[in-house]
Parts: C-alpha cells; sequence; structure tokens
C-alpha cells in the first residue's frame, strides 16, 4: 500500500487515556467515575487530525450533493415528458415533427447521462469518505479501549463482566460503525432530497408543490407511527424466544442430568409453553408487520389520485404543462420518501452515540490503582521481608462483608508460610492485596520495611512469581509462553527454567519441542503439564516472592506429586507464600497460619498446631487416611515405574473447552467487527452455514421440502399466495393506469379533468387492492411462518432430548451450537414462509406481469430495457463475487488480532501479573495493520457497488429514451409505447429490487432447513424415550464383565479395557484410581449414558440392554462432582423427572440431605427460585438439593461421583454425613479422590489402565501394599 495510502489510515495523534500517579506512600483516595467530556460525537473525534475532518466533511458535502441531485431527475423526467406528450399528440394528429422530436429527446437522454455521472461520483467520494473516517477513527477506539481495559484494577473488573467487555469490542464498535459510516451519509443524503425535491417542484409549479406539502406529515407521521408500533412488537417477540432460548441453553447444557432423571417430557413441556407465548407475540407482530406495509401503499395511491386529478386541472387552466404534473408530484414524492426512509436510520446513529459513551466510559475510567504508572520506587534489590499489619479489607462488590478483620502476621526472607482455612476466610485475598489488585481498606503491607504503595506497581509485580490453581497458557509456543515471563530471558535460561519445574522431559516429547504451539486450538496439555510450565514462567523471572495459590488442588495424586516437587525447588531460597486445601502439601512449611472469619487464629508450625488440637488438627483429621496398625514404608524406587504406567489423556476438562469455545467466539465476532463494512449478511457467513450443514451430514432442502414441513398450515398458504398473485398484478396494473393518464394529458382538451378524475378512481381502486391484499397475504403468511418455525422448534429440540451422550460428545453438537440451532436456523427457515415470501413472489409475479405488459405495448422496445438491467446485474455480481473471493482472506487476517484481544481480556489478572500490558497492546497494533487495510481496500469496493446502484437508472433512462428515438425514427413505434414501455419495466424492476434484498435469506433458509431436518432425522442408538425393553423389578446388584469401551468421538483410546467389578444390593463399592483409569466411564455405562463395545453389563443377572431405559433411570439416581440445577424452584429441583411427590416426601428427603433447615429459614421456603445453574446457592447447598433429588426417588442404586471434591473441609463434612444417610438400604457405587471419604465402603475397586487391578476393603488393600497403598501413601504425607 503507498504512503499515501497509509497516511490516510494511520491517525496522527494518538488519543489520550490520563492517568494521575498516586502520590508514594499513599492509598488514593475513592473518587467518582468521570463522565466523559463533551457530548458523544465530540468524544468521537477526540484528538483527530485534519484528515479526519476533512473526510467527514467531504462525505457529508458529497451525500448532501447527491440527495441534492437525485429530484433534478425529475425535472428531467418533467422535460422528457413534455417532449413525448407532444410527439404523442402529433404522431396521434399525423402532424408529427421528428426533429424536433429528436432534439428534445437527445437533450434531456444527454442530462440523463451527465446527471448519472454526477450522481456516481458523489455517491461513491461520500460512501469512501465516510468509511474511511470510521474506520480510523474506530481502529484508534479499538486501540485505546484494549490499552484503558488492561490498566484497570481488579475492583474495576469485578463491576464488568469479561464478556461485557468483548462484546463492547464487537457489537459497542459495530455500532458505532453503523452509526458513523454511510447512515450519516443517508441521512443528510434524505434531507438534501427533500429540500431539493421541495424547491423543484416550487420551480416547476408552486400551486401543485403546496396541495402535496400538505400530505408530507400524513406520510411522514404513518412512516413514524407504523415504525414504533413495529419496534415494539419486535421487541415483545424478541423477549418472549429469548426466555425460550435461555431455558433450551440451560436444558442442553445440563443434558446428562436431564437424561439422568427421565426428565425429557417435563423440560419438552416446559420448552412448549414458552414458544407458545413466544409464538402469540410473533403473530402479533406479524399483524403489525402487515399494517405497516400496507398502509404506505395505500396512502400512496390515494395521494396520486388526488395529485394528478389537482393537476390536470392547473394544466386545463394553463397554470402547468402535462409534464410539470408528473415532474412535481415525482419530486415530492421522491424527496418525502427519502427523507422517512432515511428517519430510522437516526436509530443507528442514537445507538452509536449510547455505544461511543459506553466505550469512552471504559477509557476515560481512572482505576484507584493504576498499574501502568511510572511513579514509585523501585530499588535494584530487596530482601523479601513481608509483613501484614492490622489489614483490614471489603470486597467493593460486596461491601457489607468484612473478608479480612485485622491480620497481622510477618514473612521472614527465605521462609515459607503458608495459609489455610475454609473457602471464604481472607486467603486468597490477602495474596490479591499484595499483588495489589486490590488496596486494603485499612492497616499496612510492607516489603522490606516499606508500604508496598511507594513501590512501582510494575516493578513489584516484576519481583513476584505466582503460580494459580488455573494456570493460564496463551496460544503461542512453549517457548513463548515462558519468555512471558521475561524477554530478555535466552534459550539456555528457558531450559533450565523447565528442568527445575519438572517440565523439560515431557516438553521433549512433544512435536516440536519447545516450538510447539500449546493453548486454546492447539495442543493440549493435561492440568499438571500446564502447571509446570506455569511454574517454570514464573521462576525464568528471578521472583524474590512466591505466591502459591492452591497450585495442586485441581490435580489428581499423581500429577499433584510431580508438580509439587517442581514447587518445591521452586521455593528454595525465596520468600513463599502458600495457600492449600490439601493440607498435606504444606506439612514441611516454617510457619502455618490458620484463617477463620477473616482472622488468624492459629499460628505455628505443622506440629505446633497438631499439639495445639484446634481447629487445623480438625482439618487435618477431616482429610487424614485411617492407617493400618502394621503400615510401614515402601521404597519410592517402585513408584515411578507404576507412574509412568498410569494412562494419561491429553485432554481439557469440559470447563476449558467451554472456555475455549467461548473464546473462539468471541475471537470470530471480533474479526468479524474489523472487517464488516455493512449491516447486510456477508458471502462468507453463507459458505460458513453451507459447511455446517454438510458436516451435520444434512444437504439443502428446497422450497418443496419446507412447503411439505408447513403441511398443517396449507390452507392459509394458498389463500395467501392467491392475495400475493393479486397484490404482484398492482405494480403493471399502475403502470398501464400511469400510461393511460399519458395519453389523456397527452390529448388534452377541455375534457382533461374529467378524463383525469376517471384515471384518479383507478388509482383509489388499486389502494384498496393493494392495501387489502398486501394486508392479508402478509398477514397469513407471517402467522403461518410463526406457528411452523415454532413447530420446526419444538420437534428439534424434542430429537435433541432423546439423543443419547455421545451425540452431545461430538464438538458440533456442544451448548452453543445447539442453542444457535433453535434460535438462528429455525428463524432462517421462518425466512422461506412468512411476509417475506410475500415479498419475493410478489417481485417475481411484478417482473413477469411488467415484462408482459411491456412486450404487449412495444415488443421492438422491451428487449432494451431488459438489456439494460442485466448489465446493472453483471456489473453488482461481479462487485459482489470479488468481495466474496476476499472475504476469507480478510477473516484470517483479523484472527491474531481478535484473538490478542479475547486472550488479553480473558486472562487480565495473569497478563497484568506479569506485566504484559504493553506486551500485548504491542501485539495487538501489529496484528491490526492488515486486517485494517484490508478493510480500508474493501470499503472503497463496496462503495463502488453502491454507486452503481444508485446512479445506473439514470443510465437506464438515457439508453431506453435513446433506443426509443430511433425506434420512432423508423416508425416502428409511437412516443407513447416508448413511455409505457419504460415505465412499465421501470416498476417491474422496483419490485424486484425490493424483493431481491430477500434472496439471500432463501439460501440462508434452505441450508438452515437442510440442517434442522438433518437434526430430526437422527436416531439414537439408546432409545432414551424408554418406550422398547423389559421392566423387570430391579433389586441392585451390578455385574460388569470383561467390558471394553471407548467414548465414540475417541474410537482409537480404549477407557475401559477388559474391566471387571460387582456390587451387590446393599452394599458401597469404591471406585479409585488417577485421572482418566475409567472410574466415571464406569458408572456413564451403568446409567446407560452409552453402551459397551464389547463385554455384558447386568443389573440383576439382567442385560442393561434389555431393560427399558426409562425404568433403568427410575430405579438409579446420580449425584455428581458438580450438581446441575436449573432456573426452578427448589421444591421443582428436588422432585425433578417426578410427578405427584407430597410435600412430606420433599421435606422427608430434604432432611436426609441436610438442606431442610436452610431452606425453611428462606422467605419463599420450597418455592425459592434457585437462579439459573442453581446461583443464588453455594456449592455445598447445591450439592446437598443434588442428594435430596436423588433421596426423593428411593432408588435402588445410588452412584455418587466425586460428589465433595469440589468442596472445602466444611461444607465437605457436612454433605459427607448427608451422603452417608443417603447410601444406607441401597447399592452405592462410589467415586473419590479424597481417599479419606471412602475408607469405610464395602468393597474398594482400584483402577488403573482402564482394569480394576485390586479389590477388597480399606485394611486388605492396605495390607496389600500396592497402588492403594501408594495412593494413600501420597495424600497422607
Amino acid at each position: 500500500m503507498s504512503s499515501a495510502t497509509e497516511a490516510l489510515l494511520e491517525p496522527i495523534e494518538p488519543m489520550k487515556v490520563s492517568s494521575k500517579n498516586v502520590e508514594p506512600g499513599a492509598l488514593p483516595e475513592k473518587k467518582k467515575i468521570k463522565s466523559s467530556g463533551g457530548n458523544s460525537l465530540s468524544n468521537l473525534f477526540r484528538h483527530s487530525d485534519c484528515i479526519d475532518y476533512l473526510l467527514l466533511l467531504g462525505g457529508i458535502v458529497f451525500s448532501a450533493a447527491s440527495g441534492a441531485l437525485l429530484p433534478f431527475n425529475s425535472l428531467i423526467f418533467e422535460g422528457i415528458t413534455n417532449v413525448l406528450m407532444t410527439g404523442q399528440s402529433q404522431w396521434q394528429n399525423g402532424t408529427f415533427n421528428y426533429d424536433m422530436f429528436s432534439v428534445g429527446i437527445r437533450h434531456y437522454c444527454l442530462l440523463y447521462f451527465l446527471l448519472g455521472v454526477f450522481m456516481f461520483l458523489c455517491t461513491y467520494f461520500a460512501n469512501a469518505c465516510l468509511y474511511t473516517m470510521a474506520e480510523r477513527r474506530l481502529y484508534c477506539i479499538r486501540k485505546h479501549l484494549l490499552k484503558s481495559v488492561l490498566r484497570q484494577d481488579a475492583k474495576w473488573f469485578d463491576e464488568n463482566t469479561v464478556g461485557g467487555l468483548t462484546q463492547k469490542m464487537s457489537s459497542g464498535i459495530e455500532k458505532i460503525k453503523d452509526g458513523i459510516g454511510d447512515k450519516i451519509g443517508v441521512i443528510f443524503s434524505g434531507v438534501a432530497t427533500f429540500i431539493s425535491g421541495v424547491l423543484l417542484g416550487f420551480y416547476m409549479c408552486w400551486q401543485l408543490t403546496l396541495v402535496m406539502l400538505v400530505t408530507v406529515p400524513l406520510q411522514l407521521g404513518s412512516m413514524y407511527i407504523t415504525a414504533k408500533h413495529l419496534n415494539r412488537a419486535t421487541k415483545n417477540e424478541m423477549s418472549a424466544y429469548s426466555s425460550a432460548g435461555g431455558m433450551a441453553n440451560e436444558v442442553i447444557a445440563g443434558i446428562r442430568t436431564v437424561i439422568a432423571f427421565n426428565a425429557q417430557p417435563f423440560e419438552i413441556s416446559r420448552y412448549g409453553d414458552l414458544l407458545a407465548e413466544a409464538r402469540k407475540m410473533g403473530i402479533r407482530k406479524s399483524v403489525v408487520l402487515a399494517i405497516c406495509s400496507s398502509f404506505p401503499l395505500v396512502l400512496m395511491f390515494v395521494i396520486m389520485a388526488g395529485a394528478f386529478w389537482y393537476g390536470a386541472i392547473l394544466t386545463s387552466y394553463g397554470v402547468a404543462t402535462s409534464g410539470t404534473t408528473f415532474g412535481v408530484f415525482w419530486a415530492v414524492i421522491l424527496g418525502t420518501r427519502r427523507l422517512g426512509e432515511a428517519a430510522p436510520h437516526m436509530g443507528a446513529i442514537t445507538g452509536a452515540r449510547l455505544a461511543i459513551n459506553d466505550i469512552f466510559k471504559v477509557i476515560d475510567h481512572e482505576p484507584e490503582i493504576n498499574c501502568t504508572t511510572e511513579s514509585g520506587r523501585r530499588p535494584e534489590k530487596i530482601n523479601g521481608k513481608l509483613s501484614f499489619d492490622n489489614i483490614q479489607f471489603t470486597y467493593p462488590t460486596r461491601p457489607d462483608v468484612k473478608v479480612l478483620k485485622g491480620v497481622s502476621f510477618e514473612v521472614n526472607p527465605g521462609e515459607t508460610v503458608a495459609l489455610v482455612g475454609h473457602s471464604g476466610c481472607g486467603k486468597s485475598t490477602s495474596i490479591g492485596l499484595l499483588m495489589r489488585f486490590y488496596n486494603q481498606c485499612g492497616g499496612t503491607i510492607k516489603l522490606d520495611g516499606v508500604p508496598i504503595e511507594d513501590y512501582n506497581i510494575q516493578w513489584l509485580r516484576s519481583t513476584i512469581g505466582i503460580v494459580q490453581q488455573e494456570p493460564i497458557i496463551f496460544l503461542a509456543t512453549v517457548s513463548e509462553n515462558i519468555r512471558m515471563g521475561d524477554n530478555s530471558i535466552t534459550d539456555k535460561d528457558i531450559e533450565n527454567a523447565c528442568k527445575q519445574a519438572n517440565a523439560h522431559d515431557f516438553i521433549l516429547k512433544l512435536s516440536d519441542c519447545y516450538e510447539t504451539l500449546i493453548g486454546a486450538g492447539a495442543v493440549q496439555l493435561s492440568g499438571g503439564q500446564k502447571q509446570r510450565v506455569a511454574i517454570a514462567r514464573a521462576i525464568v523471572r528471578k521472583p524474590q516472592i512466591l505466591l502459591l495459590d492452591e497450585a495442586t488442588s485441581a490435580l489428581d495424586t499423581e500429577s499433584e506429586r510431580m508438580v509439587q516437587a517442581a514447587l518445591d525447588k521452586a521455593s528454595q531460597g525465596r520468600t513463599t507464600l502458600c495457600i492449600a486445601h490439601r493440607l498435606s502439601t504444606i506439612r514441611n512449611a516454617n510457619k502455618i497460619l490458620v484463617f477463620d472469619q477473616g482472622l488468624i487464629v492459629e499460628s505455628g508450625t505443622h506440629d505446633q498446631l497438631i499439639r495445639q488440637n484446634g481447629i487445623y488438627t480438625s482439618m487435618v483429621r477431616a482429610q487424614e487416611i485411617e492407617r493400618a496398625q502394621d503400615d510401614t514404608t515402601t521404597e519410592d524406587d517402585t513408584l515411578d515405574d507404576d507412574i509412568v504406567s498410569i494412562s494419561r489423556r491429553m485432554s481439557t476438562s469440559e470447563e476449558e473447552v467451554r472456555k475455549s469455545k467461548s473464546l473462539l467466539r468471541d475471537s470470530k465476532r471480533l474479526s468479524q467487527s474489523m472487517l464488516s463494512v455493512t449491516s447486510q449478511v456477508p458471502d462468507w457467513e453463507v459458505e460458513s452455514a453451507r459447511e455446517e450443514m454438510i458436516e451435520e451430514g444434512g444437504m439443502e432442502a428446497s422450497m418443496m421440502d419446507i412447503f411439505r414441513f408447513a403441511g398443517p398450515e396449507k390452507w392459509k398458504i394458498i389463500i395467501a399466495l392467491i392475495f400475493t398473485l393479486i397484490r404482484g398484478v398492482t405494480w403493471p396494473a399502475f403502470s398501464i393506469v400511469y400510461g393511460q393518464l399519458f395519453k389523456v394529458f397527452a390529448e388534452g382538451g377541455d375534457d382533461l379533468p374529467e378524463n383525469a378524475f376517471i384515471s384518479s378512481l383507478w388509482f383509489l381502486l388499486l389502494a384498496f387492492t393493494s392495501g387489502l391484499t398486501t394486508f392479508v397475504s402478509g398477514s397469513l403468511l407471517g402467522k403461518t411462518g410463526e406457528t411452523m418455525s415454532s413447530r420446526l422448534r419444538l420437534d428439534v429440540f424434542k430429537n435433541i432430548m432423546q439423543q443419547d451422550a455421545s451425540y452431545f460428545d461430538d464438538p458440533k453438537h456442544n451448548v452453543g451450537n445447539l442453542t444457535s440451532r433453535l434460535a438462528t436456523d429455525s428463524q432462517n427457515v421462518q425466512a422461506a414462509i412468512d411476509h417475506r415470501l410475500a415479498e419475493v413472489l410478489n417481485g417475481v409475479v411484478s417482473l413477469f406481469t411488467g415484462i408482459a405488459v411491456a412486450f404487449w405495448f412495444g415488443w421492438s422496445m422491451a428487449p432494451i430495457g431488459l438489456f439494460t438491467a442485466l448489465m446493472l446485474v453483471v456489473a453488482q455480481s461481479a462487485v459482489a463475487q470479488y468481495l466474496k473471493y476476499r472475504g476469507p482472506k480478510d477473516m484470517e487476517s483479523a484472527i491474531e488480532a481478535s484473538r490478542i484481544v479475547t486472550e488479553s481480556i480473558s486472562n487480565w489478572k495473569t497478563v497484568q501479573a506479569l506485566t504484559k500490558q504493553e506486551y500485548m497492546f504491542g501485539a495487538f497494533t501489529a496484528a491490526s495493520k492488515a486486517p485494517r487495510q484490508r478493510a480500508f481496500t474493501k470499503g472503497l469496493w463496496q462503495s463502488l457497488s453502491f454507486a452503481l446502484a444508485g446512479s445506473f437508472f439514470l443510465w437506464n433512462f438515457a439508453i431506453a429514451y435513446m433506443f426509443g428515438l430511433w425506434l420512432v425514427s423508423n416508425n416502428w413505434t409511437s412516443p407513447f409505447a416508448v413511455f409505457q414501455v419504460i415505465e412499465a419495466l421501470n416498476m417491474a424492476s422496483m419490485s424486484v429490487m425490493m424483493a431481491a434484498s430477500y434472496f439471500p435469506e432463501y439460501v440462508r433458509a434452505r441450508i438452515s432447513a437442510g440442517i434442522m431436518f438433518t437434526m430430526i432425522r437422527q436416531k439414537s442408538s439408546i432409545d432414551n424415550r424408554g418406550i422398547t425393553g423389559e421392566t423387570p423389578l430391579i433389586k441392585g446388584d451390578i455385574n460388569m464383565r470383561g467390558v471394553y469401551f471407548a467414548y465414540p468421538n475417541r474410537r482409537r483410546q480404549l477407557i475401559l479395557n477388559n474391566f471387571n467389578m460387582s456390587a451387590n444390593f446393599g452394599q458401597t463399592v469404591a471406585l479409585v484410581g488417577p485421572s482418566g483409569c475409567g472410574k466415571s466411564t464406569t458408572i456413564q455405562l451403568i446409567e446407560r449414558y452409552y453402551d459397551a463395545i464389547c463385554g455384558s453389563v447386568k443389573i440383576d443377572d439382567n442385560d442393561i440392554r434389555d431393560i427399558s431405559v426409562k425404568h433403568l433411570r427410575d430405579n438409579i439416581a446420580l449425584v455428581g462432582q458438580e450438581p446441575t440445577l436449573f432456573n426452578l424452584t427448589i421444591r421443582e429441583n428436588i422432585t425433578y423427572g417426578l410427578e405427584n411427590v407430597s410435600q412430606e416426601q420433599v421435606e422427608k428427603a430434604a432432611t436426609l440431605a441436610n438442606i431442610h433447615g436452610f431452606v425453611m429459614n428462606l422467605p419463599e421456603g420450597y418455592n425459592t427460585s434457585v437462579g439459573a445453574s442453581g446461583g443464588r446457592l453455594s456449592g455445598g447447598q447445591k450439592q446437598r438439593i443434588a442428594i435430596a433429588r436423588a433421596i426423593v426417588r428411593d432408588p435402588k442404586i445410588l452412584l455418587l461421583d466425586e460428589a465433595t471434591s469440589a468442596l472445602d473441609s466444611e461444607s465437605e463434612k457436612i454433605v459427607q454425613e448427608a451422603l452417608d444417610k443417603a447410601r444406607l438400604g441401597r447399592t452405592c457405587v462410589v467415586i473419590a479422590h479424597r481417599l479419606s471419604t471412602i475408607q469405610n465402603a464395602d468393597k474398594i475397586i482400584v483402577c488403573r489402565n482402564g482394569k480394576a487391578i485390586e479389590e477388597g476393603t480399606h485394611q486388605t488393600l492396605l495390607a496389600r501394599r500396592g497402588l492403594y497403598y501408594r495412593l494413600v501413601e501420597k495424600q497422607s504425607t
């Protein structure tokens, strides 16, 4: 790209982001957020250079010029109509003067051509200027929005969700683009057209113009009122469908719970009820839309009737010429229509103003802790002594809850101090305060005797290394991820750090060693591997202080051992603060601080605290494993061989997958916002939908397929189509009446007003016919579309509810995709059969009828009109095809920049902890250059397309009238026929242009219908409805023999490999072993989420495949690690999937689950809503409701899948008591990482590599000194 273009694209003066420094040693006083100074649009141009203002001025001037030029078409039309009428009159009288006729036609054709040239240039430059200006300003806003977000403090992020911020970067920027781009041009153009049209009308005939102006308020008022009612109806419909969509999203996200509790019929009924309400709103909207479409047509034809009759009276009195009546009418009507069409675009500008205010609030927001400030001390060396003196703290979002209530402690250089306590007691808060994510409310934190507020924040964070529970790995190579700790390190330094972090060996086994791309969308590492990379990243910083925030709590025993060894190495010689739930990991700490309710209640070494027999001792006892009396130690040498043989799956957890998919969606949305020029649906989006359809195994549905699905509504469709056909004839009929009016004016005479009055009556008849047919066809098809769409959603949802677990394991059937299918694809299919079908059929009928009229009146004249229209289609298609060709490359160029934004904002805490704000900002700026230049070029091509569409009709008139002149000169047609044919084709082309805007929606409709119909036809290999199968009385014995199993989406990886187990009725059987050994898979086979590849799974000697699935699950209850609750009341959640459950049964189950007392203390008791996904309850409360839900079913078999592993010690104790009560009198299969919870089981089965390698009671397995013994050893030391 040339340097001149670069200069156009690059804003010269950067937008300033204010940042006031905090005085050393003092906490910044809390201050109100300053609102952005000035109004929204002045903010938009804050610190712009003269190029931006010139581009804006140029866009406004050229837009106004193109708008003002448009009514001159009417002035030329007046002249050419006068020439044609005079020629027709002479033609009929036999006094035709060809020379005079030829001079007139040539003159006006030249004016048409010149007006087209000026219109083309003005439209092109207007769009090019405005788009370039918008792109320059948006680039500047994007940069400074990202820069501002990355400097905010934790308090601000608590109040602003990450999703909301990425939404601002995508849809917020799109709203600004929509409001400051071509919409400004449309408004100035509309106003200029109106003013120019009225002035030209006064110039041609002020009397007729005044009469026409009386109707202007009526026209504009009708547009405003109909738009207002339509907006309200649309908003109500969207709200209703949003409720249904939210419910579907929640249900599909918790589908395994729905399946486990046989709740599919309940959820289908609930979804159907919400759809019924939404359908009512949709039908109401379709009626309003039909009125909105029909009323302007009625009004326009009525105005025509009055205007042409009055014009005939003026002509008969000699006040105006015949052509003047036509010219004035179209000048004023065109001006009014353009003004009316421009008015709704004010909404886009209002939306842009709101978005600008919203975004500039972020840009202007000054954080209390500005991490980019240059002020503060930067000592070359520190000792690492930390002291907390009477620290008090309250989270800004929870001002009534004091988290720290006067915490004081010291950490000497090189010491390791552990912070322990239940969740919410203030441990992580203390670390957050040390990192200066927050400011304490009272007290002082000192480093080497100096308050940490006196230090430069960037320097402070650079001296601290932090390893968190969920390490963040960026999409980059291993070495680049580690260099995020320190840019200046060498490859040797990286290698040394990885060796120290126990990561070197596994990195060498990756495909490209240290240059392997890792992170979301690349090679996925296990939890332990990611944790070790994070430790290496912390080590390369050579921090004097190391913070470990539950760095091993999310790992299995095997991974924990390796990571803990790495942490022990890393802590040597450094001041270390360590938080841990697993107390076995901090036994060797120099000091252990026990937190409780915001205070340090105990302090000392492990041995000292045990002797105190206080809170710490009770916490240790809650986690400790009962040891065999003859316990002896084992050699470490034998341990490593077993560790190597334990299989580990290199896959992310479901939560990580969800997060990565969410990031991917945000990135894609950002990519689109960086490239989109208009709000139209881009071609690449249609292609993407087609790829999804092929991936789903479907093919494009035909219109007949869609109509067949709409069979129940066929009579409504037939009636609507009849009215649509009548409506389609309206515009060709208008052209005939219009042509006859031309003859009436051409003939003139004393009876001109009477003859014009008869034509006006025809206009009134057209008003009635068009209004009635438009309303009936629009409302009937709208109602049909809504009904069909609702039924389609429900049918697809029913089929989704009947699928087995393998269906949902498929990446293309993730929650986002399935809910999108229900929401978006059903709406796309609706487009094929609602009011849009009426518009398309109307256009098609108008086109063919118009062509027929044209050929009827002038067969020799008609082909030229079709030929010139074809030329426009070819030109427009060429531009569209080029933009389509560019689309994939445009998207590809924007992916990197959008990814950097989403990663930076989502992982802001890691970015700030690593002091990489400037690095991420620089990476975004560099990655934005290519997409910005491509977007600029795309805008110029789009401007060319707009300019062609806006001016080609003028050239079309010039060519057609010149061709007509040639035909007249050869005596092959009359002036009237020329006029009639051109107007017939003009009316037909207007209808087709209105209909053509819906054609892309028809392509989308067929693709979406192909996907939806395929989804309806898909059958599950397991009959989840339970229609087939036996229903024997189930006792509760479980037997698995020779079971082989691999997940359908990972066929080559056996999870169960000749697995055997049995559980007799009343027994509690525990499954233990490292992650990935097949424990949870066993439970899923018992629930019959899947069928085994080989071997047998039996319940009471009945093959599980022979038992009705519904009957089987009625006798089984599941409590998982993360309980899934739905947005229902507590009672509805407990009785989920059941009918006719008494309140007494509910309360009895809740009492057994230790939750009844809590529920009764709530104002609404069991009728209290738990919120979306149970969000109004704590983890322990949700878990106990899930246990009550299991108990109330009185199951013969109870399955507990790590039901307490995600809880702190205090919650775990309460939930464990509830579980112990729940499993009495039934067969219970338990999975647990914390071995203390299953020591009393009747049988413990140890799993490894998909096999049951040990079996027995706790005592017998300890005596055997095998793998179980070693797992116990690891957790207890």
